[in-house]
């Protein structure tokens, strides 16, 4: 069964673009941000709460940062992300821009900023500039080596629809960051929002979003070499695909949950997750890939908007996602979700 419940709805204000992270208390913690809308023009807020129990409670939201407009110019915040190294910070991105009347996100001038925690998500730094260029970045990877990594991607100056997905590494910890490393830029798809996941060999599978809105599959890439370079893309079975967020279970399988896009009608109707076998993750032909999909959550509302999601799994064998969505709200609501494996 698919346990649903609402973490936070507030409806002064669009609350969206969650993510979540299980730190090594057992703690867990997700990020949103507050606007006025979806496309944002008056104010951004990063916000972070935390439970303690496992989901079923949650603290008041804490401001990381507020923006508003000012002389007719928003500093955007606008997709945070999060994620635990190894060493106990908690590092959370998000990407930053300014947004002056008739700018869109893909081409605004953007980088990535980074605020750090090292006391279990109690609190937090001021953000950081990496300095790595590029919108909706995936969480900060740590591979099995210690090597950071992030993904992100922009429009093309000479394109309105080709866009280039890039990575960025660390081999210092996150004070300097090496790229951008080109994964995917070519017409077939409108490549962007990826998600990387290393699999147990060691080898990086990049999912992405294919923002054509045909219903074509979200491509993957994958890398044997810890980022530096990149084979593809390839087709994925996931038709559709928006905002991928990948990781691998404790069974063994690769998980990938998505917004299901199939075409030019009703905008971000539907959660899904997709899960494979490590061996179909790591196949580059269509026909040899197979996993199962999952539907999790529909959003009834007419104008819906949904489906930038987290996950974690609980030590219980439980997931734990973390969803936004309209639904039966007049704004966007924070949504949380329980589900097992045996759900597939």
């Amino acid at each position: 069964m698919i346990e649903k419940f609402t973490i936070s709805r507030d409806d002064s204000t669009y609350e969206c673009f969650p993510d979540v992270c299980l730190t090594d208390s057992g703690r867990l913690i997700i990020t949103y941000r507050e606007s006025d809308s979806h496309s944002a023009e008056e104010y951004t807020h990063l916000v972070w709460r935390v439970s303690d129990d496992e989901g079923l409670t949650w603290s008041e939201k804490a401001y990381l940062i507020r923006s508003e407009i000012d002389d007719g110019v928003l500093f955007k915040w606008n997709c945070p992300r999060i994620s635990q190294l190894s060493d106990g910070r908690i590092l959370l991105i998000c990407d930053g821009f300014d947004r002056r009347p008739g700018d869109t996100d893909s081409s605004a001038p953007s980088t990535t900023w980074i605020c750090t925690s090292t006391d279990d998500g109690t609190s937090f730094s001021d953000p950081v500039d990496t300095g790595i260029p590029g919108i909706v970045p995936d969480q900060v990877v740590e591979l099995a080596s210690g090597r950071l990594l992030t993904a992100t991607h922009h429009r093309l100056d000479f394109s309105p629809t080709i866009y280039r997905q890039m990575v960025h590494y660390s081999d210092d910890g996150g004070e300097s960051w090496v790229g951008p490393v080109n994964v995917c830029c070519t017409h077939h798809y409108d490549a962007c929002e990826a998600s990387i996941v290393q699999m147990p060999g060691g080898e990086l599978v990049c999912y992405m979003r294919d923002n054509s809105r045909t219903g074509r599959p979200g491509p993957k890439c994958i890398s044997f070499n810890e980022g530096e370079d990149w084979l593809g893309p390839f087709d994925t079975p996931m038709n559709g695909c928006h905002r991928p967020v990948s990781g691998l279970t404790r069974s063994g399988n690769v998980m990938v949950l998505h917004r299901h896009q199939p075409g030019r009608g009703p905008f971000a109707k539907n959660l899904f997750a997709y899960r494979e076998s490590v061996e179909s993750a790591l196949s580059l032909l269509h026909e040899e890939q197979t996993g199962v999909i999952l539907p999790l959550d529909h959003d009834s509302n007419e104008q819906s908007d949904s489906s930038y999601c987290g996950w974690v799994e609980l030590e219980d064998g439980r997931f734990f996602v973390v969803n936004y969505i309209k639904d039966d709200a007049p704004m966007a609501q924070i949504r949380g979700m329980y589900f097992t494996e045996d759900e597939f």
